[in-house]
């Protein structure tokens, strides 16, 4: 059994750690890394306050995020320093965050607001004291079945007094942000954000009373944090046991933080004086954090050994996105249009808690509509199917569900496409796929199998069909499903961290 081959990396939604997933936590940039007894976390960020980049380490107490509200208040306390440099800065900051979900469209609008903020560094060149600060951020987030994608973007300036504050200094330097388009997203298996900033540093002296011109600088700053999970294989040793090997999930937190930046000539900590040369470089750090692991399930199946698709579905039954309660797969049979509607619940979602008594109760009373017209409140699965109505993951035909039959490669492509929210981002009709038989694509199908094929989704056949009114088996279902898991944790994670990062 090579399951070690198979040991893919999925980016997994965990409750764990005391930041939003997958969120710059500052807008200058910085790296967390492993969490203390105490309750910070290590800490690490570049300052180009005196001219030069000088790397920062310490601690930050970081805040806990609170679930399903809409109206929340962050605080991050930062203690760090540099002793070889002589560099100390101590910042707190409060955000006050606000969300207001349009549930009609399915988005959510999301403001960030910096509501209190005091920072100090002391250099050898002097104290510099935070004085004004202007900093707005403001998002979309579009909240598809599977993924919530946001985008958004940010307007900070703010300024520093060397020695004194705005009454009375020996200078200053202002800070201006030129924010690039955040991007991120938040799926149960994973979560990222990427931010692309560029500051423009300028510092001034201040001489019989007005402020002159010292020395300028830019630093472009590409900041990505991602969570992650590793699926590694292990194999048991002893003969005497009744299980061959298990599947543990190890949880990762990767931080990566770039500088480009162009600075005025340096020496032994200060600015050279009359220099025309330029301090240009780039700078890369990063920090991965091991966050849990944990085993999963061993399943006992008696029919997939040596079987192409073994590895697939072991994994999916470890995860429970399969049933776990049958010795036989039958992996060669057609799955159902409820086998598949569970299993991509449970991919996008996490296998759906067991509803109450309280809640059998209510959907049993009289006159409560069922999700589709052959569902019965007294069904096992009606949870599922009241989840797959809900957010329009399948519509059923002619409002009857018919899970019992046998699901098409059509359907499967369509509802995986519509989880993601990217059939919208098919071209106008009329237009053709390029598979050979395309003409046998239904109408309703053609825009979620273009974009499958678009995103590497699906591939089709050697002869270059897709053949979409075929039945799709169990062990297809099995690859299709890690394939869209494959998919939204290295695809998306690609497209939204290195090739924003690596421009």
């Amino acid at each position: 059994m090579k399951r070690m081959i198979l040991a893919i990396t999925l980016i997994a939604l965990m409750t764990l750690g005391t930041i939003s997933y997958g969120e710059v936590i500052w807008m200058d940039g910085g790296i967390v890394g492993d969490l203390q007894i105490g309750g910070s976390s290590e800490y690490r960020e570049v300052t180009f306050i005196t001219g030069e980049p000088v790397v920062l380490k310490g601690l930050v107490k970081l805040p806990v995020v609170p679930e399903n509200s809409d109206s929340y208040t962050l605080k991050y306390t930062f203690n760090l320093q540099n002793l070889e440099k002589g560099i100390a800065l101590t910042r707190n900051a409060t955000y006050a965050v606000t969300k207001v979900p349009n549930k009609s469209i399915m988005q959510t609008t999301y403001e960030k607001k910096l509501t209190q903020y005091t920072e100090e560094i002391t250099t050898p060149a002097g104290t510099f004291t935070l004085g004004k600060y202007t900093f707005l951020e403001s998002r979309i987030i579009d909240n598809t079945p599977a993924v919530d994608y946001h985008s958004g973007n940010i307007i900070s300036e703010r300024t520093y007094y060397r020695n004194g504050n705005f009454t009375a200094n020996t200078g200053k330097i202002d800070y201006i942000i030129d924010a690039k388009p955040i991007v991120g997203y938040d799926h149960n298996w994973g979560s990222s954000e990427t931010q692309v900033i560029q500051h423009s540093i300028k510092a001034y002296t201040f001489e019989d009373g007005a402020y002159v011109p010292e020395w300028d600088g830019y630093v472009n700053v590409g900041m990505a944090t991602t969570r992650k999970v590793n699926f590694n294989y292990q194999y048991t040793d002893p003969q005497n046991i009744s299980f061959r090997g298990n599947y543990f999930k190890i949880t990762t937190e990767e931080n990566v933080l770039t500088y480009d930046y162009n600075m005025p000539e340096t020496a032994n900590g200060a600015i050279v004086d009359g220099s025309f040369r330029r301090n240009t470089d780039k700078l890369r750090l990063s920090e991965e954090v091991i966050k849990e692991s944990k085993a999963l399930i061993t399943p006992r199946i008696r029919d997939i050994g040596g079987h192409w698709a073994e590895d697939y579905i072991f994994l999916l039954t470890s995860l429970q996105i399969f049933d776990i309660d049958k010795e036989y797969f039958v992996p060669s049979a057609s799955i159902s249009r409820l086998e598949f509607g569970k299993a991509i619940v449970n991919v996008i979602n996490g296998v759906l808690p067991e509803p109450t008594r309280t809640e059998v109760t209510k959907r049993l009373r009289p006159g409560v509509e069922t999700p589709f017209l052959d569902v019965l409140p007294t069904d096992p699965n009606y949870h599922y199917m009241e989840y797959i109505e809900k957010n329009g993951i399948m519509y059923g035909r002619n409002y009857y569900f018919k899970g019992d039959e046998p699901l098409t490669r059509a359907e499967a492509i369509t509802i995986m496409v519509r989880t993601l929210g990217i059939q919208y981002m098919a071209p106008a009709p009329p237009y053709n796929t390029h598979f050979a038989d395309d003409a046998s694509i239904p109408e309703w199908a053609k825009d979620a199998i273009y974009m499958a094929s678009e995103v590497g989704l699906v591939n089709g056949t050697p002869e270059g069909n897709i053949n979409p009114n075929g039945w799709v088996r169990k062990d297809e279902a099995a690859a299709m499903l890690v394939n869209y898991i494959n998919h939204v944790k290295d695809e998306i994670s690609y497209d939204y961290r290195e090739k924003i990062l690596n421009r």
